[in-house]
């Protein structure tokens, strides 16, 4: 029979209560084991298992920053000298985000079952990062758990300051085309028209921008619901056609390569991947698995396949600085940075300064890159306030002149 977790409360024989979690394949069994420990059953409660079947499937993956606190308090109450089984159970306590706490309830359950932790973790692989699981194990094995946390509390600071970066470089440039639209459309449908009823009794013929923006105005009032539903339609395409594996591959290779952000593209991913393969290899993982991990954290399809290309040419005996170089996917001092770190022995340390180089690089790009989005979008705006300006003016220009 399989058997049943139930929580007791029991009484020994100087009248002292204990309350604790047992295994049993009935109520009957729970009496017997406590009768064996002089134990006197008070109470009893079948406890439903918490495995990764209690956390939605297919669910997104945790947020990063909720993930860099957990680390970090994780971290610092193991440091304290805390015991794992008495460590989860405080950070149970403490964890605000569900779907964490649920996983953190399932790990205490599968530690008291005897499993290891990375073990207890890896069940929950559809909402944990790779990184994260095998960085656990690998301070696990080596007994240096607290510091393999630290080392993933500051890997997911960075990467949250990376993406905090890049939502506030695309913030400005969204929020001004949103309103371009809003007041284009705004200006076509009630302002245009207004003009109409002064145009049409002159009995002149419109200039073709005036004739243009009227067409536009009757088509969205008229026709707004099929348009509403082929933006929905182009939308819904485009992110199939993007989350397709040829779409995916073809817009990760074309973002690289972009002429105004490709360069920031390509410094987030070196320091990136620097950062990744830095806190891998220090903690003693192997390079061949460091750099399959490594390309499952890039977020770019390109640099997976040529990061898992570089793994197959180490394997046939080149070496790192070789087989990254040969990619070419990174600026040239990443390369020289993996030769200096291979040739002193130093590896990780100089991922390490090649990851804060390239962020710092990365963080001026972006500015650059706002700094440049900035008068484009205004020149945008500009000329599309013109169009409609003219549309107005020039039919009366047309009526002065024909007066005149």
């Amino acid at each position: 029979m399989i058997d049943i977790k139930y929580l007791y409360k029991a009484a020994n024989k100087a009248g002292q209560t204990v309350e604790g979690i047992i295994e049993a394949n009935s109520e009957k069994g729970v009496v017997g084991a406590l009768r064996s420990k002089s134990l006197f059953l008070l109470n009893l409660t079948e406890v439903k298992p918490k495995g990764s079947l209690d956390i939605p499937l297919g669910s997104a993956k945790l947020p990063k920053k909720v993930l860099m606190v957990f680390c970090t308090q994780f971290a610092s109450i193991l440091r304290a000298g805390v015991p794992l089984i008495q460590a989860i159970q405080i950070m149970d306590e403490q964890i605000e985000n569900k779907k964490l706490k649920l996983i953190m309830q399932a790990v205490h359950d599968e530690l008291q079952r005897g499993k290891g932790l990375a073990e207890a973790f890896a069940e929950h692989e559809k909402s944990l990062p790779p990184i994260m699981i095998k960085m656990i194990e690998a301070g696990e094995v080596s007994g240096t758990l607290d510091l393999s946390l630290r080392r993933l509390a500051t890997h997911f600071e960075k990467e949250v300051a990376i993406n905090k970066k890049v939502k506030s470089a695309m913030r400005y440039p969204m929020i001004v085309g949103i309103m371009t639209i809003i007041v284009v459309v705004l200006m076509v449908l009630f302002v245009l028209p207004s003009f109409m009823g002064f145009f049409e009794s002159s009995d002149m013929e419109l200039p073709a921008i005036t004739q243009m923006l009227l067409n536009l105005s009757d088509l969205i009032k008229n026709q707004w619901m099929f348009l509403i539903a082929g933006a929905f339609i182009v939308i819904f395409l485009v992110r199939t056609y993007k989350h397709s594996k040829k779409g995916k591959l073809q817009w990760d290779s074309f973002k690289l390569r972009a002429p105004v952000i490709g360069k920031s593209v390509v410094r987030i991913l070196a320091s990136r991947f620097s950062r990744t393969l830095a806190t891998l290899t220090s903690t003693g993982i192997s390079l061949t698995q460091a750099l399959t991990m490594s390309s499952q954290v890039v977020a770019n399809s390109l640099a997976e396949i040529k990061l898992v290309e570089a793994e197959e040419k180490i394997r046939e005996g080149k070496s790192l600085y070789q087989a990254i170089r040969e990619t070419e996917l990174f600026p040239a001092m990443t390369s020289h940075m993996i030769k200096i770190g291979e040739e002193s022995g130093m590896l990780d340390e100089m991922l390490e300064k090649s990851a804060e180089y390239f962020e710092e690089e990365a963080d001026t790009a972006i500015t650059k890159l706002t700094s440049l989005l900035q008068p484009i979008m205004l020149v945008v705006v500009a000329v599309i306030i013109v169009i409609v300006i003219l549309a107005i003016l020039l039919p009366m220009f047309g009526m002065y002149s024909a007066i005149a």
